[in-house]
């Protein structure tokens, strides 16, 4: 049994790569939906006695909406803070699944692959990925975390604090908070502060 790990928040996507990789003929393959990279981290340990070696991680990036965007890029960070800490992830590689030339901001290493193909080509690109998913993963990627006062500043402000109120806790200046959020929203990805608002109470490892 090989295995695809889909984050996606498009429900015809999920609908779409389900019954296209439930028609693999001989070759099994399992579509599981996550919302969190930890979600990932819980079905390899809790499948560790059967024989699925061979996973993949596909991050739907096929939607244009903003909070479809910024949640995928808060997926995409956690999922890249895993990957150095977890060694369980280290041997599952983890596609991009959308148009490349319109995600500047995405700057991940991960390999991408375009939805404009037909469903049979779809299906074999999959396939060729689960084949042998170690030529997909990038061992040499230095991911640069953020740091301990730009996790807890964007991290607060996740939870609801205000800059001021930030500041005051971490009696730190005003324009210092600043500073730390604007380092945590380019080393995400993130557009602006407005982004924010989009992932609020969720966090950021």
């Amino acid at each position: 049994m090989k295995q695809i790990f889909l984050m996606s928040q498009c429900q015809y996507t999920r609908l779409g790569l389900f019954e296209l990789m439930g028609n693999t003929g001989k070759h099994a393959v399992q579509v599981i939906s996550v919302e969190t990279p930890e979600q990932i981290v819980s079905h390899i340990l809790s499948d560790s006695h059967l024989h699925v070696k061979k996973r993949v991680i596909v991050v739907d990036l096929t939607c244009h909406e903003s909070s479809v965007m910024v949640k995928a890029l808060w997926f995409l960070w956690n999922l890249s803070v895993l990957y150095s800490e977890r060694h369980e992830l280290r041997v599952t590689p983890c596609i991009l699944f959308g148009h490349q030339g319109e995600r500047s901001n995405i700057r991940y290493p991960f390999p991408w692959v375009s939805p404009l193909q037909d469903l049979r080509q779809l299906q074999n690109i999959f396939l060729r990925i689960l084949a042998v998913p170690s030529r997909y993963i990038n061992s040499g990627y230095g991911f640069q975390r953020l740091s301990v006062n730009e996790r807890r500043v964007i991290n607060a402000l996740l939870g609801g604090e205000t800059v001021s109120d930030i500041a005051k806790r971490m009696q730190i200046h005003y324009r210092n908070v600043c500073y730390y959020r604007q380092r945590a929203i380019f080393k995400i990805g993130l557009r602006n502060r407005n982004d924010i608002a989009w992932i609020m109470n969720r966090t950021f490892l």
